[in-house]
Order: C-alpha cells, then sequence, then structure tokens
C-alpha cells in the first residue's frame, strides 16, 4: 500500500474551513444483562464527559434494536496505546476507537482493519464528512470513520493572568514577557507533563511550524528533510530560551499530562500548551476559570498554521459481529448522536451539517481552524510511529538537558536515515 502521510495540507484545511461555515487497565460496562447479540467496543475515550455520551449512545442503540447488548471496554489514553496492538491481533473488538493519519496505516498496511469504502458510500457519508476523509484514506480507501477534531493551544488560568495583570500574548515576545513576569511572583510558566511524551511534542511542532512553515514541517514528517537543517536548529534554539529561563514545570518526567493539570487549576502554573482535555479533566465548576488562546506568532512573515487532530473509529479485521458494527457505526454517525459524542469531550463533531452551541469550546476551536492557513494534525500522527518515539524521547531528553541539542539532533536524524530508506 501507498503510505499517504500528508494528512493535513492547505488543500484540505480549505475544504474544512468552507465545510466549517455550515456549522451553527479495562473495565467493561455492559448495557444490558444478556442478549442474542452482543457488540464489543474498545475505546480510550474514557473522560467524564465522553464516558457518559458513550454511555447513551449505547442506551439508545440497543433501544433501536431490541435484542442487542453493548459492551463498552474503558480505557486511559496511555494504557490503549499499548493494548490496541495486542487486542487487533489477539482478541479483536467489534469496534475500536483510534487516532487517524499515520497511527492509523501503522495498521491499515497490516491488514487489521476492515475496508469502509463502501460503508461510507451507502450510508451517504462521503459529503457530510467531506473534510476529514482524507485523514482516514490510505492508498485511497477508507479505514475508519471520523468522529471528531480537536485544535490545541494554551490555556491558562484567568485569575493568575487577572492577578499579574497579563493579558493573552500575541507574540513570542509577549509570551516569553508573561513568563518573566510569572515568574518572579513565584508561579510556573508553563505546566508541562513529559511522562507521556506526545505532550512535549507540541513545542516542537508549534515552533517548527510557526518559523519554518507547513511545508518544510510536513517534509520533515515525510522524512524528506533532515533533523539537522538549520531550521530544525533554530527550532531547538528558540525552545530553548524558556528552558534555560526555568519557565517549565520542574521534574516535567515525573507527571503524565493530566498530572500537571492541577498545578494549572490550582494558580501553581499560568499556562498549560495542550488540548480541550484540560477542560475535561476538571470539574465543571473550575473551567470557568480556564481561559484559551492560540500559540503565538514567531516570525510575522509565517503565516499562523494550526494543529488540528481527527480521531476516528473502525472495524477490525478480527472483529466477529461486522455487520452490526457497521450499524452501530451508521447510528454514531447520526448528526445528533455525533453531536453528543463531541460536546462530552469539548471536541468538534466531524460533519459539516453538526449544530455547535457558540457558547462552547467546540465554536472556539472551530473559529480558529477558520482563520488558520493550513494544519497538521500531531508529530505522533503524520510520522512514521517508530521515528515519532524516537522524537518524542529526544524532545523529552532536550527540556531536561538543552546543552544536548545537537547530539539529539543528530541522532534523530541517524533515525530518520534508516526509517525513511
Amino acid at each position: 500500500m501507498q503510505s499517504n502521510r500528508n494528512t493535513y495540507t492547505r488543500r484540505t484545511m480549505a475544504k474544512l474551513a468552507a465545510a466549517a461555515i455550515a456549522l451553527t487497565a479495562f473495565g467493561p460496562l455492559t448495557m444490558a444483562a444478556s442478549s442474542a447479540e452482543t457488540l464489543v467496543i474498545n475505546t480510550d475515550r474514557s473522560g467524564a464527559g465522553q464516558k457518559e455520551a458513550m454511555n447513551k449512545i449505547a442506551k439508545d442503540f440497543e433501544a433501536a434494536n431490541p435484542g442487542v447488548s453493548v459492551t463498552i471496554n474503558y480505557s486511559d489514553v496511555e494504557s490503549y496505546k499499548t493494548s490496541i496492538r495486542n487486542f487487533l491481533v489477539a482478541s479483536p473488538p467489534d469496534i475500536a476507537f483510534w487516532f487517524t493519519g499515520a497511527r492509523m496505516r501503522a495498521f491499515t498496511q497490516r491488514g487489521l482493519f476492515e475496508d469502509l469504502t463502501t460503508f461510507f458510500e451507502q450510508n451517504g457519508l462521503k459529503e457530510p464528512m467531506g473534510p476529514f476523509i482524507e485523514a482516514v484514506t490510505d492508498d485511497g480507501k477508507q479505514y475508519m470513520m471520523p468522529t471528531n477534531f480537536n485544535i490545541w493551544g494554551f490555556f491558562y488560568n484567568k485569575s493568575v493572568f487577572e492577578q499579574h495583570g497579563l493579558q493573552p500574548p500575541k507574540t513570542w515576545d509577549e509570551l516569553m514577557s508573561a513568563s518573566a513576569k510569572l515568574k518572579e511572583n513565584g508561579v510556573v510558566p508553563f505546566a508541562i507533563g513529559t511522562r507521556d511524551l506526545w505532550a512535549n511534542a507540541l513545542w516542537f511542532d508549534f515552533i517548527t511550524k510557526r518559523t519554518a512553515g507547513l511545508d518544510f514541517y510536513m517534509e520533515l514528517m515525510n522524512g524528506k528533510a533532515s533533523y539537522t537543517d538549520d531550521r530544525i536548529k533554530r527550532v531547538f534554539e528558540i525552545w530553548k530560551e524558556p528552558i534555560d529561563k526555568g519557565y517549565f514545570l520542574e521534574n516535567a518526567s515525573s507527571y503524565g499530562w493530566q498530572e500537571a493539570i492541577p498545578f494549572l487549576n490550582q494558580g501553581r502554573a499560568g499556562m498549560y500548551l495542550l488540548g480541550p482535555y484540560v477542560l475535561t479533566s476538571l470539574p465543571a465548576e473550575a473551567r470557568d476559570n480556564m481561559g484559551f488562546f492560540p500559540f503565538p506568532t514567531i516570525d510575522a512573515e509565517v503565516p499562523d498554521y494550526e494543529q488540528v487532530s481527527i480521531n476516528g473509529v473502525g472495524i477490525p479485521k478480527g472483529a466477529k459481529n461486522k455487520e452490526l458494527a457497521k450499524k452501530f457505526l451508521a447510528f454514531l454517525a447520526q448528526p445528533d448522536q455525533l453531536d453528543a459524542f463531541a460536546k462530552g469531550g469539548s471536541v468538534v463533531p466531524a460533519r459539516t451539517d453538526a449544530t455547535l452551541d457558540p457558547n462552547d469550546f467546540a465554536s472556539v476551536q472551530l473559529e480558529l481552524v477558520r482563520a488558520s492557513a493550513g494544519s497538521s494534525q500531531f508529530y505522533d500522527r503524520d510520522t512514521n510511529p517508530d521515528m515519532a518515539q524516537q522524537g518524542m524521547k529526544g524532545f523529552q531528553e532536550f527540556l531536561a538537558r538543552p546543552d544536548r541539542a545537537d547530539s539529539i539532533l543528530e541522532r534523530l536524524e541517524a533515525t530518520r536515515k534508516r526509517i525513511f530508506k
């Protein structure tokens, strides 16, 4: 199969922006005691909001299909990344939620997901899900159904910013100035948890796109650009400034991404570069104190390309109840069901005819996508999985030992040459 790694291009973003205008470990939960047919779903969408929404969707599906029982196996995101490699082969469920892009293709190229191309056609989904189709496509075929997308940026503690007279920064210099003010007053500028390697990759992604642009970034993701390129060396030089000044949470590798959120919520940190999962990890009463701003501009002549990640759901090749699974996916794809599912996770439903609450964070994300010149998904979704793993280990090391920048980049370049032969 041909790899289709350039998941999010300007062309794709143009589709999404145009479509957006139309928008206004495991513990199984069995939804019914017994039935003639049991549909088994494995998912990492285990936040309280999405879990509640998913349970409701499963109950509605059971009600619409007498004799069917839905069993949902919930797992946290990090455990799921390991378990999916095993269960897709050894004990495949009927439905599995997963990432799109390179992460999906790592499995489709091993024949582990069912071809859903005909499913899209039969259920009329290619038009309403059009802007997201490329992310679930490999060699011209669709293997997952997109469920939602979300953006990434800085969440900040409103009370802390107000206390210190700060406004959301719009440029890198303003971000560094705000960070200096926070540090002077005993507040950690940036919460971060790098035990989960991916969280730190956001800094690399954004600085690269804000300085070298989207085309170069995608060349790097596709193995066509070098990690020792001067443009990447400059990324590390810029990134080194807040590290050297002590603006990041100390001992970051001791914390998972969720474990760093209390620092932000409690006002011990001012900002956190992450996705909407900051909100879904907080109690409802704490969310109003969270503000959001996009990653600031670094080079004025470089457009502000964003980070837009698309999630999806597929049917494992070894699933026992494929027809029932397709019936559930068609049910989930209905606008009202997908809206409810997405709202539970503070993300945006992957349909152009979805309805958004203007006061919901999904609307904020939508506006950012509409204003963007283009986007990528995420470092570990846009490049080869083995390259991503080594790259993210290098980023984690750099945060702790910025003096090793050259050796880290040389090591990553050697890895790139080995993987992208």
